[in-house]
């Protein structure tokens, strides 16, 4: 099976059991330990190749019938990582790259450089239904998200200087207990007097921040607040809420970041 391939530099070509099949890159890209086939030989398959930098430019094919097919129950391929330092800040549109924190760098449109996360931002948030899990100014219908701190809503408002720790735990797909994280919208309305509110994990002491500010009486605002999740006596999946001024608070469960995004959803 031979393939498209116009070399740039060389022609290189990876034989196994007398086949001959088109290298996808340059290897030096693939692996950085010494060459066992230097530029213009032939790749080896089960040995390091380090090719410098010559490169082979694979053109053409198509999803039917692609220019380089890669099957196997192992690792296909693999990237040795390159240090942030060492990768242009331009690179060439379709070369390709991998830093030490296992995030893929691309050379994007006219050569400028683009990553693609393999941790949070490419494959951790997830998009729910949007719940809410607390209105004070009905609270009884929101006990099975509230972990403590209820009875410091009178009136529909939670009171000046008082935590409420609720839970994620009924929103599908955090029963899983695979959520590290949520979006939730949150509103203050009724207010009395200036102040502010602050979520924050339940597992740990109220940090000096503000989520959400208003400053006066007689108002309605909301802000769409990250906030990560942390434990409530052993509780996991909660977060507080607490605000230094009386206000109704109401809460909508909007996304989930989750740590295990493959399994289940």
């Amino acid at each position: 099976m031979t393939t498209g391939e116009t070399p740039s530099t060389t022609r290189r070509q990876i034989i196994r059991t007398g086949v001959a099949v088109g290298a996808g890159a340059g290897t030096a890209a693939l692996i950085a330990s010494p060459a066992a086939a230097a530029p213009g030989d032939a790749v080896i398959i089960g040995q390091d190749n380090n090719a410098g930098e010559a490169e082979t430019v694979l053109v053409g094919g198509s999803s039917a019938n692609p220019t380089l097919s890669l099957t196997g129950t192992s690792p296909m391929l693999v990237l040795a990582p390159t240090p942030e330092a060492d990768i242009p800040q331009e690179l060439p549109t379709g070369s390709l790259a991998v830093t030490p924190v296992g995030d893929l760098v691309i050379g994007g449109k006219a050569g400028t450089k683009a990553y693609i996360n393999t941790s949070r931002w490419a494959n951790r948030t997830l998009a729910v239904p949007p719940q809410r899990i607390l209105d004070t100014r009905s609270i009884a219908n929101y006990s099975a998200h509230i972990r403590a701190g209820g009875d410091g809503v009178t009136s529909g408002k939670l009171n000046a200087g008082r935590v409420i720790h609720l839970t994620v735990s009924n929103v599908p797909p955090a029963a899983a207990e695979k959520a590290t994280a949520a979006y939730v919208n949150i509103t203050v309305a009724g207010t009395v007097s200036a102040g502010f509110l602050t979520a924050y994990p339940s597992s740990i002491s109220r940090p000096q921040t503000s989520s959400l500010n208003w400053w006066g009486p007689n108002q309605i605002l909301s802000n769409l607040v990250e906030v990560q999740l942390g434990s409530y006596n052993g509780l996991p999946l909660s977060f507080a809420i607490h605000v230094t001024a009386a206000a109704s608070v109401i809460v909508d469960v909007s996304g989930l970041i989750l740590s295990d995004p493959d399994r289940g959803y």
